[in-house]
């Protein structure tokens, strides 16, 4: 049983949940979480499980604006319903960075330089790759464990530097990949939109 809890709320019209972690009963920070990301498998995969179990087929995933100066607020994340994701998924947008991916994940800046992607490569049926609630379910247990254990690491060495805002978009291209953003680039929670 995993020492971690999540508490989960609606958020208005159904658009998805809101999501804050807990250990035991108090809330973990952002820098637990960034930390457990890195070094907590147990965390890793409490957590794609908790995000396979949402109830809707595809969704966005979204966390607040963090910075070293806001790392020790409470870490949340929301999950919002998005089905237009559920489209064809597209390899070919990122198979040029394929071959250079560590036991299925490569890391890269998008083209305007104002992002750091964190993308799982194929290596499994194409279909558990458009986004990240078929990620969780379809992929690799061990990719799942590997993308959130690199995304703890980018996320650790950019907040050193910058502010990030840390979310999986994917309208537009329809393969799973993280963004470590420096502004909320593709934001559809407004609340974190505007932090």
């Amino acid at each position: 049983m995993s020492r971690y809890l999540f508490d989960t709320s609606e958020l208005p019209a159904g658009r998805g949940w809101r999501v804050q972690l807990l250990l035991g009963a108090r809330p973990v920070s952002y820098r637990e979480f960034i930390t457990g990301l890195c070094e907590d498998p147990g965390l890793r995969r409490t957590l794609c499980e908790h995000l396979a179990a949402a109830p809707i087929e595809a969704f966005r995933w979204e966390t607040p604006c963090v910075s070293t100066a806001s790392a020790s607020r409470p870490f949340e994340y929301v999950v919002l319903d998005s089905p237009g994701l559920a489209a064809r998924p597209e390899p070919d947008v990122f198979a040029q960075h394929f071959s250079r991916a560590v036991d299925g994940v490569v890391t890269f800046e998008n083209l305007g330089g104002d992002a750091r992607l964190v993308v799982p490569a194929p290596m499994a049926e194409v279909g558990a790759y458009n986004h990240l609630a078929r990620f969780v379910r379809r992929a690799p247990v061990a990719q799942q464990d590997v993308l959130f254990r690199v995304v703890g690491e980018q996320m650790r060495d950019r907040i050193a530097h910058k502010p990030v805002w840390l979310s999986t978009a994917g309208a537009g291209v329809y393969w799973l990949h993280v963004r470590l953003d420096d502004r909320p680039k593709y934001y559809g929670h407004t609340p974190y939109r505007l932090t």
